[in-house]
């Protein structure tokens, strides 16, 4: 079930879109189109209903998700900053890792590419932010769903490591992970931990060692 990203969009105009996905610089349609002939196109900068996959996952199947993914990432250019980063994590999420890595790289790149022209404006602070997510939610594979904690990661075949912290009811928590392990340590101390991971839940007071599921 593909859902409709308006209740027009999936009557209007669709043409292969393959240059502009290829592009090297953004908003390159509007060198073959202008502002109205592109508002009659299924094309987008990005894509909400993806997005909405992201923060209310828990509603939808992963059938759904895919259905969507792969209507709607072909028709995505990323003309906005805010696009690489939530793609990213929704292909790493359905195990496409090798596709998550590279929208992540892209993602990197936006202030601190090639094209440096594009922070002269300005630093993208929440693309910034952006690839935080992509790092800790896409790769860590950590979520916050029905008040529970789950870290589910998937590390691509050329990282030898993620490490970071979070804040867990009252809990700082160390993830370490490595292409084989997920290691969690209560730095706290004071209270047990309860974390999904891979659909089981582990309950543990001081440390821990998972093995990694690809």
């Amino acid at each position: 079930m593909v859902l409709p990203q308006n209740k027009t969009y999936l009557m209007l105009k669709d043409i292969d879109l393959t240059k502009y996905k290829n592009q090297t610089h953004e908003k390159e349609i509007f060198r073959d189109y202008n502002l109205a002939q592109v508002n009659e196109i299924q094309v987008s900068k990005q894509a909400d209903v993806l997005l909405l996959f992201l923060i209310m996952e828990n509603l939808f199947s992963l059938e759904v998700k895919k259905a969507n993914w792969n209507y709607y990432e072909p028709r995505t250019l990323h003309d906005s900053s805010l696009s690489l980063s939530t793609h990213a994590i929704l292909a790493a999420d359905m195990k496409n890792i090798e596709l998550s890595k590279e929208l992540f790289r892209r993602c990197t790149q936006i202030d601190l590419g090639e094209n440096m022209k594009t922070s002269d404006a300005g630093i993208h602070t929440a693309s910034i932010g952006g690839i935080w997510q992509s790092a800790i939610y896409g790769f860590g594979g950590v979520r916050m769903l029905d008040g529970r904690l789950q870290i589910s990661p998937i590390l691509p075949d050329s990282w030898k490591r993620l490490h970071f912290y979070i804040f867990w009811k009252g809990q700082k928590l160390s993830v370490d992970i490595t292409p084989d392990k997920l290691h969690l340590e209560n730095l706290t101390g004071t209270g047990a931990v309860e974390v999904n991971v891979y659909g089981e839940k582990v309950i543990f007071d001081d440390e821990i060692s998972i093995d990694i599921k690809t």
